[in-house]
Formats: structure tokens, sequence, C-alpha cells
């Protein structure tokens, strides 16, 4: 994918000029990863007018050379510093035309306590605080992108068919994570995308439910499980809820027709949002469909959070869904649809789905599992 970094890096000398920035100092690993193709840590990237440069360590001297040999590279060894570094980079002309006088940096990942010390290292610099200037291009995949995120999606369907085929009786919630987390690995996962959540009964009703040891599969009645899986760098994002073999029981009427209600209207909402996605629509609109839905069948107030999110290189990636959100859709987005109803005491209720947003509609990517799996 070495040309499309170069695109990015490109993309990214554009939002400085437009910022009437020298240059720009990329400290997020992802998105230093996502603009260099470099998977280490404890590195940081140089954009300079003429140049990049990776500010980087010993440790990863040769993984540079292999994943990004394009990049020019900066490494420090034992009691120097990444500061040290930043030094001699910005007054190369390689990187920078001339001595910067406006870096950008990014304000949700800078530390306090970086940006403070290359303040006192850097007193002539301007530092400039801007919000989200990567993850804005993050937030449009690319073909390649696309292609790894649909292979991600597709480990965690096999992995979770997988699961659902041997569920022990005794399994815990604790039992069907990691065997949930060991098949997606099994399958071809390079990792899990986020701690995978699994609930019995009330515990449901807990949106990040954390897996517990306690009580049995065979005595639960309804199970809700939130998973995915890493694969190639991108994340799916997945939940399914569904009745056992007790909820679905001749003894469990009233129950299994209470589940049938709450699962047709968080059915409902999540197929009307899908259907409202495309390229201009405001995002909040969207949210809103989705959550007059679920009002008004009666169970409003138990939807309280965002309709849902973009995901990419990690799983709440930029972008998604709630009602303040003003931005609009674009084509080639991928974000979440994941409706809910948490019922105290009783339960929850939720389907999400991975959904590319096309030229004129969008694409559930992740179709093949159906709502009710």
């Amino acid at each position: 994918m070495g040309e499309q970094e170069r695109l990015r890096r490109n993309r990214m000398i554009d939002v400085m000029n437009q910022a009437n920035l020298d240059g720009y100092l990329i400290v997020d690993p992802i998105n230093v990863s996502y603009l260099t193709g470099f998977n280490g840590d404890d590195s940081y990237l140089w954009i300079g007018d003429t140049g990049v440069c990776l500010l980087s360590d010993t440790r990863f001297d040769e993984q540079i050379k292999e994943e990004c040999p394009d990049i020019g590279a900066a490494i420090r060894c034992s009691g120097q510093t990444t500061l040290g570094l930043l030094e001699g980079v910005i007054s190369d002309k390689t990187f920078s035309s001339r001595r910067p006088r406006r870096v950008g940096i990014e304000a949700s990942t800078m530390t306090v306590s970086l940006l403070t010390a290359a303040r006192t290292k850097f007193p002539e610099l301007e530092f400039v605080s801007r919000a989200s200037d990567v993850e804005a291009l993050r937030a449009i995949k690319d073909d390649g992108e696309i292609a790894a995120i649909q292979r991600a999606i597709d480990v965690s369907i096999d992995a979770y068919r997988d699961i659902r085929k041997s569920i022990a009786s005794d399994a815990t919630e604790v039992d069907i994570r990691d065997e949930l987390e060991y098949r997606m690995r099994k399958r071809g996962g390079d990792d899990v995308a986020f701690p995978s959540i699994v609930a019995y009964d009330e515990r449901a009703a807990l949106p990040h439910a954390i897996p517990k040891r306690g009580e049995r599969y065979a005595s639960a009645r309804m199970v809700l499980i939130d998973w995915g899986a890493k694969k190639d760098g991108y994340v799916g994002d997945l939940t399914r809820s569904f009745l056992t073999e007790r909820g679905l029981s001749d003894a469990s009427r009233e129950y299994r027709a209470k589940f049938s209600e709450v699962f047709r209207i968080v059915k409902e909402a999540h197929d009307r949002a899908i259907e409202a996605i495309r390229p201009g629509v405001i995002c909040s609109d969207i949210d809103r469909i989705a959550r007059d839905t679920i009002r008004d069948s009666g169970y409003g107030e138990y939807f309280g959070h965002g309709l849902g999110h973009g995901i990419g290189r990690v799983v709440h990636d930029f972008g998604g869904f709630s009602p303040s959100a003003k931005a609009t859709v674009e084509k080639n987005m991928i974000i979440t649809v994941e409706p809910g109803v948490y019922l105290p005491g009783w339960g929850g209720v939720r389907i999400e789905d991975d959904v590319l947003v096309t030229e004129t509609g969008c694409q559930t990517l992740s179709e093949r599992l159906s709502d009710d799996e």
C-alpha cells in the first residue's frame, strides 16, 4: 500500500497549506501508521513541505526499512530524545525548505507534558492545535481499506457461527467470550477489534457489559454478543441478540413474546436507518429515524447511546450517527448501525451491522449474517 500512503501524505500537505502551517507533528500511532504503513509504536511522524520523516528508535530500524522503505527516518539511540531528533529533522531541507514557524499538532492526542517540553525545546515555534485532520482523511476509505474491513467482518461472522454451533450448557459469559476470540484468531484474524461483550439475561441491559463467570448458558434465556475481529490492520464490529433453548421453551411464552416485541422494534429501527443512508444526508437525521422508531413504540427512554460510529483501523473511528452529529454521510464511509433497547432487570436487544456508503445509497457489508442468527 505504499502508493496509498503517499497519496494520504500529499493530502495532509494540502491540509497544512490550507491552514498556513509550515509543518505537522503526528504523534498518534494509528495516524502514523495510516500515513506511512509503519506498525511499530513510540514513533512520531514529521511532515514538512518537502518531505516526511519518521522519528523512532533502534528497536524499529529494520522494521521501518521493511514496512515503509520510501520514508525518511531518524533513529534515536539510548540517551537521545525524540524532541532531540526533531531538532535536526526540522532543520534538514530534505524535509522542510525553510525553518518552520507554525507547526500543527494533534490536539486530542498530544499530551500536556509533551507539548510543554516541545515549547521549551523550540521557543521560536508556534504549535497550533488542530482537531482531527488525519481522522477526517481516515473517515473516507479507499478500495484497499474497504476490502480489509470486509475480510475482518467475514472472519467475525465465521467465528460467531462456529461458536453458535457448539455452546456448552455449562458455558459462562467468559467461556463464550474466550472461545469466540480464539475462533476469530483461528479463522485468520490477527487480533480482536475490542474486548468482546457477552451478556446473559438482565446483564444484556448493560450496553457494554463485561463478561462474568457466573450464570451458565443452560439457565440463561437471552444472550447479547458484541464482537469483532481485526484483520490486516482493520476491524469489524457486530452485535446479535438471541434467545437460548430455555428462552425458546414453552415454559417461557411470556418472556419469548416480550423478546419478540423488543427485537421487532429494534430491527425496524435498524432497517429504517440503513434505508436512509446515502451521500449528503445529515448524520443526526439518520440517528433520528431510528430513535423516533423506538420512541414511537414506547421504548425511547431505553435507547440512550448513539446509533453508530465509524470503523476502520480502530473500532471507534472518525464519524458516526448521534443526535448531535451534524456532519453529512459521504461515499466510502463505513459506519455501524446499532440501535438497541435496554430494560433494567429484564435484558437488552441490540442489532449491529457494518455499512458502506456507496455512490447512491449503501451496502451492508455484514449482510450474510442474518439479524436473528
